[in-house]
């Protein structure tokens, strides 16, 4: 869509109908003065229609706020047919990327979060202080943010804005890294913590498993310093390393709790001059991009494809050729940024710029389409020029009191500061 949409213009009534609205709802079926003074059953229920209308116009982060204005609101809001049909719970596409702060504290780096629409429109979602925050792998809205001089870590659903406070690690977490997983065939999320600090040549970890553990567990260290971000595929953590000499990918298996190191093909190292690689997924498996190849090669994209079930290292990659039409190579579209739930590659330009241009590839078909092309919100004053690590992916919302429910691991949704600013 080329046009933007304001999508809170699109979901919610003017404040002026909105506020109205509130009071009459609250006279009328909250205990308001009109409460039981000819107010028949057949009225009191079309307010509760109307309530429920209002509410489900609302922003998640208001909703969060709303319960305590009556036990009837607090009543529907926590409804989870209600929460199910909420539009802040609907799956779709997340689009991350770095950028730097020019409004609140200018200057400094902030993670943004931009929710696609299914009319292909843009919605700011939250941004997150990056001096103030280190920050994970967002998966199905939720991410960790964690503060390794005070010993915090926070788990946050990107989409309703509730935050929970999870256990302190018991060692000293001064020098560490969080790495957030899901489990798929356990339905489990799992937070990985190494230390930055080699002690006696290895990595001490600890994992904590969310509505199980009570306390985080220590597991077998981690042999090499994992320093980028992991990439969680399938119940499996992944980890590209470009340093020379040793080029590789590591692997964490969520539910058997264990690292593995997967070779990178030797063509990749010997024709690569900077042997740089970006690890990526596609079609729910494990893909490598080559860095070089992307930005620099004309008019074409070279993949690596992992695949476990053959036999025999020689045989684990597939290298994949795909040529890029006219139109892709002069907007610069060329870098692979995600992929769909059905295995369609996402390649877009990693400048930032508005109108925003993101292209699909069916492997299947070979066939390139036109995915997205939309303004950014005119709200978010964007700085940075060039994302490198623009991501979008795709996310099915899950929802905190689900994880609270299931054990003692995490406490009640705290009241803090709102890391998540929109």
């Amino acid at each position: 869509m080329d046009q933007l949409i304001d999508v809170k213009e699109l979901s919610s009534p003017p404040p002026s109908q909105a506020v109205a609205s509130t009071n009459c709802i609250r006279r009328c079926c909250c205990g308001g003065d009109d409460c039981g003074r000819g107010v028949n059953l057949e009225h009191r229920r079309i307010h509760n229609d109307i309530v429920m209308e209002v509410l489900h116009r609302l922003p998640a982060k208001s909703l969060t706020r709303f319960k305590c204005v009556s036990k009837l609101w607090n009543s529907i809001i926590s409804d989870s047919g209600f929460m199910k049909a909420h539009p802040s719970n609907s799956d779709g596409l997340l689009i991350t990327f770095t950028d730097i702060d020019a409004t609140s504290q200018p200057g400094q780096p902030v993670e943004r979060f931009l929710r696609v629409f299914s009319d292909r429109t843009l919605h700011h979602q939250a941004s997150v202080s990056l001096t103030e925050y280190s920050i994970t792998q967002t998966i199905n809205g939720l991410v960790c943010l964690y503060v390794n001089t005070d010993n915090l870590i926070f788990l946050c659903n990107i989409f309703t804005h509730d935050i929970l406070k999870l256990p302190s690690p018991r060692f000293d977490t001064r020098r560490a890294k969080y790495y957030f997983g899901y489990d798929l065939i356990n339905d489990l999320y799992k937070l990985l913590k190494i230390s930055s600090e080699r002690v006696h040549d290895v990595y001490p970890c600890e994992i904590l498993t969310l509505g199980i553990d009570s306390s985080w567990r220590n597991i077998p260290p981690a042999t090499l310093d994992l320093k980028t971000q992991s990439i969680c595929i399938d119940g499996v953590l992944y980890w590209g390393r470009n340093s020379h000499p040793k080029y590789m990918v590591v692997s964490f298996d969520l539910m058997m709790e264990e690292f593995r190191v997967k070779p990178i093909p030797d063509y990749m190292t010997e024709t690569n001059q900077w042997n740089r690689f970006h690890v990526i997924e596609l079609g729910g498996k494990l893909a490598l991009a080559q860095v070089e190849a992307c930005l620099f090669y004309d008019g074409k994209l070279i993949l690596w494809e992992f695949d476990d079930d053959q036999v025999g290292e020689m045989e684990m990659w597939t290298k994949h050729i795909v040529e890029l039409p006219t139109e892709l190579r002069e907007q610069g579209c060329r870098f692979p940024v995600g992929s769909l739930p059905m295995g369609e590659l996402l390649l877009a330009d990693y400048r930032i710029k508005s109108p925003m241009t993101v292209f699909s590839y069916d492997r299947a078909k070979g066939k390139f389409e036109k995915f997205l092309r939309a303004e950014f919100p005119s709200s978010l004053a964007l700085v940075c020029k060039e994302v490198p690590r623009l991501q979008i992916t795709y996310h099915k919302v899950a929802r905190l009191h689900h994880i609270i429910k299931r054990g003692n691991s995490v406490s009640s949704l705290v009241p803090l500061s709102d890391p998540l600013h929109i």
